[in-house]
Order: C-alpha cells, then structure tokens, then sequence
C-alpha cells in the first residue's frame, strides 16, 4: 500500500502591493519619458526634412534676412502637383529657399497669414515683399522668382484637406 503524503505544497507568494506600485511607477516615468522626447523632437524632425519650424522663420525674420518660404500640407494634390518644378526652381535662387510643412507647423496658418496651398512667400528686411498663392505654372513660379507679380490661382486647398 502506498502512503499518501501529508506534506503540503507549498504555493507562490502572491505579490506584495509594493511590487506592483513600483512597477506602475517605472511604467508612468518610461511614459512621461518619452513623450517628452517626442515633443522635444519635433522641432528637429522639421529641420530633418529640410523644414523650418513657424519660430525658426519667425528668427529669421527678426534677423532681417532675405528668403523665400514654400508652405504646403502633406496629402495637399495641389502641393503634389507643383512640387515637382516649383522646389527646384526655388533651389537654384540666389536667395535661401525654405520650406514648412503645414500639416506639422499648424501654428504657421495664423502666424503667416496663409488661406491655402502651396503659397510661397517672399520676405526681405523683416517683412513681406511678395507672395503667391494656389497651384501655379512652372512659367509662373519662373515669373514670381523673377520678382515679377503673379496672379494668384483658385487652385488651392485650406487647411482641410478635402479642398
């Protein structure tokens, strides 16, 4: 005849309330930690891109320099449309090209004035000088950079981008 045991097994420790807030604790700092380095990022991301941020025009500006800005939106068929000539033809000018991108920089709308995309804008000594709106012709984006003046088209999205 067999014996039956009387020893008893021994269960796992349930664990203690310490454990888990320590562990909910290193989640939350993991958390905070990263969408820290997120927002932090994003200002390099533009830069990345070849993007300037809204401030870093802005700096520009209060600096007095002379350049053009390229605003568009990612997804705007506008943009698409043009930006196969109109980014090389801002490239080759004696005056810095920049781009941003409304879609990240949703702040540059109010602080730039802009209605709709693409819109290049020119700006000399703080301020200004020019600007064209809408989905244009190679010839006239040649015309803007000429310095000369551009009608604006109606071929522009807003910031929805179902325009």
């Amino acid at each position: 005849m067999s014996k039956k045991s009387n020893r008893v097994k021994p269960t796992k420790k349930p664990q203690s309330k310490a454990n888990w807030i320590t562990a909910g604790v290193i989640a939350l700092i993991v958390l905070l930690g990263a969408s820290l380095l997120l927002f932090m990022d994003r200002e390099d991301s533009a830069s990345k891109n070849g993007n300037l941020t809204a401030s870093q025009v802005s700096d520009k500006l209060q600096s007095g320099d002379e350049f053009y800005t390229y605003f568009y939106q990612t997804g705007c068929v506008h943009c698409e449309k043009v930006k196969p000539y109109l980014v090389p033809l801002g490239e080759k000018q004696d005056i810095p090209f920049e781009q941003i991108d409304l879609a990240v920089e949703q702040s540059a709308w109010d602080t730039f004035a802009i209605e709709g995309t693409p819109t290049v804008v020119h700006f000399k000594d703080g301020k200004e000088v020019s600007r064209v709106s809408g989905e244009q012709t190679e010839e006239a984006y040649k015309e803007f950079f000429a310095g000369k003046d551009v009608k604006n088209s109606e071929e522009e999205s807003s910031g929805d981008l179902n325009d």
